[in-house]
């Protein structure tokens, strides 16, 4: 009989690299700090890193590769050393931070309720945060101050909210009052009314300037 037996060719063929992968490092309005982070366009930079801002010339170096015609780019936001982060006082000892450097997170507001799946726990509480400048909310619920709990809030918010995180939680924070008539969740009234959210305490930046160690 007549027997064939392939064998694999000994040629390779040389895969083309792709071009159309571009890494940017530099400052941006908010976003995860030191870590590269991959986007596949500009809507995903305004998202994830605020969009244009003029601090950041990395921000309109992006929307430029993006217009003409780039395909993924991978983004390494870098701040200077006197970046500051906002703050939360919820109440009782319980305070929270931006996730991140930079003056959003002046524009954060929580609130705390106690309808939690067991209202007689005093270590249950839930938490609303919501970004002003993006109308982003999130909520998080049956968040617990015991460290052994399923439901820790440092590690929940650690590994769940884009916008915050936990710096003390020695105990379980109040309830945040109902707003005034008028006033929504969050946000005040157009007469004044009072929305009885925690704000952040302001005064976070990253405008300073950028030394070289920032980028090594």
């Amino acid at each position: 009989g007549v027997y064939i037996d392939e064998v694999p060719s000994a040629v390779r063929t040389i895969t083309g690299v792709s071009t159309s992968v571009t890494g940017f490092i530099g400052r941006a309005r908010r976003g995860p700090v030191n870590r590269a982070t991959v986007i596949h366009g500009f809507g995903d930079f305004e998202r994830v890193f605020g969009g244009l801002w003029a601090q950041s010339a990395m921000s309109y170096a992006v929307r430029q590769y993006f217009q003409n015609g780039g395909g993924t780019a991978v983004i390494v936001r870098v701040h200077g050393a006197t970046a500051a982060t906002s703050g939360i006082a919820l109440g009782n000892g319980v305070t929270l931070a931006a996730a991140n450097a930079g003056d959003w997170g002046d524009q954060l507001r929580a609130r705390v309720d106690l309808n939690t799946s067991n209202a007689a726990d005093a270590t249950l509480f839930n938490l609303s945060v919501k970004d002003l400048a993006t109308g982003t909310v999130e909520t998080h619920r049956n968040l617990s101050t015991i460290a052994a709990s399923k439901r820790f809030a440092t590690q929940v918010l650690a590994d769940e909210s884009s916008l915050v995180r936990v710096t003390a939680i020695p105990a379980q924070p109040p309830a945040t009052p109902v707003p005034a008539a008028g006033a929504t969740d969050f946000e005040d009234g157009p007469t004044g009314q009072a929305s009885n959210a925690i704000v952040a305490n302001g005064g976070a930046d990253d405008t300073g300037a950028l030394a070289d160690t920032a980028v090594l």
